[in-house]
C-alpha cells in the first residue's frame, strides 16, 4: 500500500509554495534528524511537493529552535522567531493576564487560523475587552499548547480563506505534534527576572510507542509551568487612613507585572494501521490559572470602599481560570494508485471563569448601613458582605466533520493534474455562565435601588464585585449555529519552470449568511537559483458567536480618569439597534501577494514578499458611550440608561480597512572555525490604513468608530519587527544570539486623548495625548552543551541589556491616575515591561 498522502488533511488546499529560504534550519526532534526541504502539511496538496517548489511564503519553525531561547510559552517563542507574528502584553484588562493577542501582519487574533496536525483547532470562549490590541476578537488560546508536544510549527504568511475557511484572511499557522517512538525526552528549567522576581519553573516530558509491526505509534507529552508574579508598580500617593493624599505610600500597593499562574497539560498523537486505512487521533487537556488584578481602590473613593473593611483601600485580584479540551478521530488511506481518501471529526472545547478575591460590593454595606443609621463600624463590616466570589464565566465548543479526497489526474501533459476536494460541516455554542449573587447584586435585596456610600452621602455606592463585577443573569444564556463548507482545489505543472494552482470554497453560515471565494497562485522558476512567486486571493470572516452574543457587565475608565460601571450589548439588541446596528454581517477580504526568491549562491539565499490586503466591513468593538455621547439620539439615550451602567458599547461592521506590507527573510549558512554558523535575518514592516467607517445613516462617524479604535488598529502593533539570529554550533557546544527589534506603538488608551483630564490639575501643565512605547531592540544570548548522549544543558539571558519601556512621566495621564503608582505604560506593550530576566535548563533524551 502507498501511504503517500502523509498527513494530508481535508481543510488543506492551498496552492503555496514554500521557499528553502522561509524554512528555518533545524529540523530536527529528539528522534533524530528529518530531512530540510520536508513537506509540510501545511501546503499543497501535491504529496511530491518539496519545501522549495510552492508558490507562497511559509515558515517552518523545528521544536528546537523554539526552545533555544528559553522561552517556555508557544507564543512568545513565536514572537521571537516569526516576526510577521506579534504577542502584545498588557494588564489590568479583564483576562488578558491569562491569554494574549496573538496575530499575524499586524490583523486581528480571529483573523489567522490556527491548526494541529492540519485540523481547525477551536477558538477561546473569551476575548480581550475595550482598550486592548486584539479587542473584540476571539482567537486561538496558543499558551494553551505545550511546546513538548510539538514537532514543529509552521506559519503561512497568505491570505487562505478559499482553502481553509473562515479566519484565514491574515494567513494560517500549523501546530505538528511528535509523532517520535522508542524515545524519552524532556526538560527542566528554572529561570526569574533580573530584578530577582518572576520565579518561573517549568518541566515537559515527551515519550513514544510503536503500536503493532505496521507504523502504528503513540506519542504522549506532558508539560508543567508555575510561574511568580513580577510587580514594576512603585509606592503611590494616593493616601491612607493614616496618611494624608501627597504623601509616598509606605509601601508598593498597586500592581504592575505578570500575573502569578500555573499551567498543566497533556496532548496525545497516534496513529494504528487498519487494513489498508490508518486510523488516527490526537487531542489534549491543558489548564491554566493566572492571577491577575484591578486598579488599586482608593480609601476615600466613596463609590467603591468600604474603610470599616478596608480602612486604607485595597487591591482587587481577578482569579482567571481557562480549561481546555479537545480530541481529533479520524480515517485516511489510498483508495488506489491515484486517489486517497481522509475523513475525520474534531471536538474542542474552551471554558474561562473568573473568580474575584480581596474584592467587595460596596452596596451591601450602603444598603445595611441606610436600614441600620446607627450602625457601629464592627456592624458595618459584618455586614458588608464576601470579600472574594464567583464572578461569572464563559463556554465556547466546537464539532467539525471533514471529508476530503485528493488524486492525481493524467492530461496529457507532462505533469498529471493534482485535484483535491472536499466538504466540511461544524457547529459551534457559545454560552455565558452568571456569577453569584453577591458579585453582581445591588444590595443584599439585590433591588434596583441606589443606596448611599458609607463614606459619602452624596454619592451611591456601587454595585456588585470591585474589578470584575459579576455576570448577571440577564446577561447569560447560550447561541449556537451551524456552517457547511464545499471546496475544489487544482494544481498543475505546466512546464518544468511554471507551476500554477487555483482554489475555490463556499461556505455557509446559519447565523451570518454565506460566500463563495477563491484564490489564483503561481510560481516562476526563471532559473534554478531565481523564481518568482504570487498569488490573488478573496477571502471572507464570519462573526464569531463570542462576538454575536456577549454581553456582559465590567468595570472601565470613563471621561477625568473615573472608573465607570459598563455594558457590552448584544449585537442586535435595543442599544445598538437604536444606532442603526441590527445585527452582524461576514468581513470579506481581497489579498494579492507578490514575491520572490533568489539563492545567492550555496550559503547566502534571499526571499522578499510583499501583500496587499483589502478588508470590507470589518467587526469592531466599539469604545464605550456615555448618555451624553448618544444625546442625538433618544432612543439610543433611553436603551443605554435601561441597562443601569453608565456607558455601553458594542459589536458593529464599522471599518474598510488596507494592510499592506513586507516580508524579507536572508540566510546564511556557513563553516567557521571548525563549526557551522547559520545567520538568519527576518523582518516585516506592513501598514494599516482605515479607508472608510462604515456608519449608519444619521449616526457621527466619531461614534461608529472613535479615534481610540482608530489607534488600536493602525498603531496598536509595530509598524516595523525584525530579528537578526547568529546560530553557532561546535563539537558538543551551541550559541544562539539574537537581536529582536520592535517598532513602536502609539494608542490613545490611557493618553490624555482618551482620559481627558484638565491641563491644569498636571505637574507641568499639560499632559501627553496618546501612550506611546518606544522602539526597541532586545538583545538574547544562549549557550548549550551536550554532556553525553542523554544529556544536555543550557542557560541564556533574554534582554540582555534590562530594554524597557520609557518611564511615565509627570505629563502622562496614567500617571496621574494611578497616584505615580504605574512606572510603565499597560497597554499595546510589545516586549513587556519586565525586562531582563534569565534561566537555565536541563533537556534530556533517553
Amino acid at each position: 500500500m502507498k501511504r503517500n498522502f502523509t498527513t494530508k488533511t481535508l481543510t488543506i488546499a492551498v496552492s503555496l509554495a514554500l521557499s528553502n529560504t522561509s524554512v528555518y534550519a533545524e529540523q530536527n526532534t529528539d528522534s533524530g534528524a528529518e530531512e530540510i526541504e520536508k513537506i509540510s502539511i501545511l501546503g499543497s496538496r501535491v504529496s511530491n511537493r518539496t519545501a522549495t517548489e510552492s508558490s507562497v511564503p511559509v515558515d517552518i519553525i523545528s521544536a528546537k529552535s523554539l526552545t533555544k531561547g528559553g522561552f517556555t510559552e508557544l507564543g512568545q517563542s513565536l514572537q521571537a522567531t516569526a516576526p510577521s507574528f506579534n504577542f502584545s502584553r498588557t494588564q489590568i484588562s479583564d483576562g488578558s493576564d491569562l491569554f494574549r493577542p496573538a496575530t499575524l501582519r499586524g490583523l486581528q487574533p480571529d483573523q489567522t487560523l490556527v491548526l494541529i496536525n492540519g485540523k481547525r483547532r477551536h477558538n477561546q470562549a473569551i476575548f480581550g475587552l475595550n482598550g486592548t490590541v486584539g479587542a473584540g476578537a476571539a482567537g486561538t488560546d496558543m499558551n494553551a499548547i505545550p511546546v513538548t508536544a510539538l514537532k514543529n510549527v509552521q506559519v503561512l504568511r497568505d491570505g487562505a480563506a478559499a482553502q481553509y475557511g473562515s479566519d484565514a484572511i491574515a494567513g494560517v499557522i500549523n501546530l505538528s505534534l511528535k509523532d517520535s517512538t522508542d524515545v524519552t525526552s524532556g526538560y527542566f528549567q528554572g529561570g526569574a527576572t533580573g530584578e530577582g522576581d518572576g520565579e518561573t519553573y517549568s518541566m515537559g516530558l515527551n515519550t513514544g510507542f510503536d503500536i503493532g509491526t505496521d507504523g502504528g505509534f503513540i506519542n504522549l507529552s506532558v508539560e508543567l509551568r508555575d510561574g511568580e508574579g513580577t510587580n514594576r508598580a512603585q509606592k503611590d500617593i494616593g493616601g491612607s487612613s493614616t496618611t494624608p493624599r501627597g504623601t509616598l505610600s509606605d509601601s508598593v500597593r498597586w500592581g504592575q507585572g505578570n500575573a502569578e499562574s500555573e499551567f498543566i497539560s497533556t496532548f496525545y498523537n497516534m496513529m494504528i494501521p487498519v487494513n489498508e486505512l490508518e486510523l488516527y487521533s490526537f487531542g489534549g487537556f491543558s489548564n491554566r490559572t493566572a492571577l491577575g488584578n484591578g486598579f488599586f481602590r482608593n480609601y476615600d473613593e466613596a463609590a467603591k470602599n468600604v474603610p470599616q473593611v478596608y480602612a486604607d483601600g485595597f487591591l482587587p485580584y481577578i482569579d482567571n481560570e481557562a480549561e481546555d479540551i479537545s480530541i481529533a478521530l479520524g480515517l485516511r488511506g489510498d483508495i488506489d494508485d491515484d486517489w486517497q481518501l481522509d475523513l475525520s471529526a474534531v471536538y474542542g472545547e474552551n471554558k474561562y471563569d473568573f473568580d474575584s478575591k480581596n474584592t467587595i460590593n460596596a452596596s451591601y454595606a450602603a444598603e445595611y448601613l441606610a436600614n441600620n443609621p446607627g450602625a457601629s463600624d464592627e456592624e458595618i463590616a459584618a455586614n458588608a458582605g464576601p470579600t472574594s466570589g464567583y464572578s461569572g464565566g464563559f463556554r465556547f465548543d466546537q464539532l467539525t466533520f471533514n471529508a476530503d479526497v485528493s488524486a492525481t489526474v493524467e492530461i496529457g501533459l507532462d505533469e498529471p493534474l493534482h485535484v483535491s476536494f472536499g466538504a466540511e460541516y461544524r457547529e459551534e455554542n457559545y454560552e455565558i455562565v452568571a456569577g453569584e449573587e453577591a458579585s453582581y447584586a445591588c444590595g443584599l435585596a439585590n433591588s434596583d435601588t441606589s443606596f448611599a456610600s458609607v463614606i459619602d452621602p452624596d454619592t451611591f455606592a456601587e454595585c456588585g464585585f470591585q474589578a470584575y463585577p459579576g455576570l448577571r443573569p440577564d446577561a447569560s444564556g447560550d447561541a449556537d449555529r451551524d456552517s457547511y463548507a464545499f471546496y475544489l482545489d487544482l494544481e498543475l505543472q505546466l512546464n518544468e519552470k511554471w507551476n500554477l494552482g487555483t482554489a475555490f470554497r463556499y461556505e455557509d453560515f446559519s447565523d451570518a449568511g454565506d460566500d463563495l471565494v477563491g484564490k489564483l497562485s503561481s510560481r516562476y522558476d526563471f532559473t534554478d537559483d531565481f523564481a518568482l512567486r504570487g498569488a490573488i486571493s478573496t477571502g471572507f470572516r464570519a462573526p464569531s458567536l463570542q462576538q454575536s452574543a456577549y454581553t456582559a457587565y465590567t468595570t472601565n475608565l470613563g471621561a477625568g480618569g473615573v472608573l465607570s460601571p459598563s455594558f457590552t450589548a448584544t449585537a442586535g439588541s435595543p442599544f445598538p439597534s437604536a444606532l442603526g446596528v441590527d445585527g452582524l454581517e461576514l468581513e470579506t477580504s481581497k489579498s494579492i501577494s507578490l514575491g520572490m526568491v533568489f539563492d545567492i549562491n550555496d550559503e547566502v539565499s534571499v526571499t522578499l514578499d510583499g501583500y496587499h490586503i483589502e478588508i470590507e466591513d470589518r467587526i469592531t468593538l466599539g469604545s464605550m458611550l456615555s448618555p451624553e455621547d448618544v444625546a442625538f439620539n433618544q432612543a439610543a439615550v433611553d436603551a443605554l440608561l435601561a441597562t443601569g451602567a453608565d456607558q455601553a458599547n458594542y459589536f458593529a461592521n464599522s471599518v474598510n480597512s488596507t494592510t499592506k506590507g513586507l516580508d524579507l527573510i536572508i540566510t546564511y549558512n556557513t563553516d567557521l572555525a571548525d563549526g557551522e554558523l547559520a545567520v538568519t535575518l527576518a523582518g516585516n514592516i506592513n501598514e494599516t490604513e482605515i479607508d472608510s467607517v462604515n456608519a449608519p445613516d444619521g449616526i457621527p462617524l466619531s461614534v461608529a468608530l472613535d479615534d481610540l479604535q482608530r489607534s488600536f488598529l493602525t498603531d496598536g502593533q509595530p509598524q516595523e519587527r525584525a530579528t537578526l539570529t547568529f546560530d553557532y554550533s561546535r563539537d558538543k557546544w551551541g550559541a544562539i544570539v539574537r537581536a529582536n527589534y520592535y517598532g513602536e506603538t502609539d494608542v490613545i488608551y490611557f493618553g490624555n486623548d482618551h482620559i481627558g483630564l484638565p491641563d491644569e490639575i498636571s505637574a507641568t501643565g499639560s499632559f501627553k495625548d496618546t501612550s506611546v512605547v518606544e522602539s526597541a531592540v532586545l538583545v538574547d544570548i544562549n549557550f548549550d552543551y551536550q554532556l553525553n548522549k542523554h544529556f544536555t544543558l543550557a542557560a541564556g539571558i533574554n534582554n540582555l541589556f534590562d530594554k524597557t519601556p520609557d518611564e511615565l512621566g509627570e505629563n502622562e495621564a496614567l500617571d496621574f491616575i494611578t497616584n505615580q503608582a504605574f512606572k510603565y505604560p499597560v497597554r499595546a506593550l510589545p516586549y513587556g515591561f519586565d525586562g531582563m530576566s534569565y534561566y537555565a535548563r536541563v533537556n534530556f533524551s533517553f
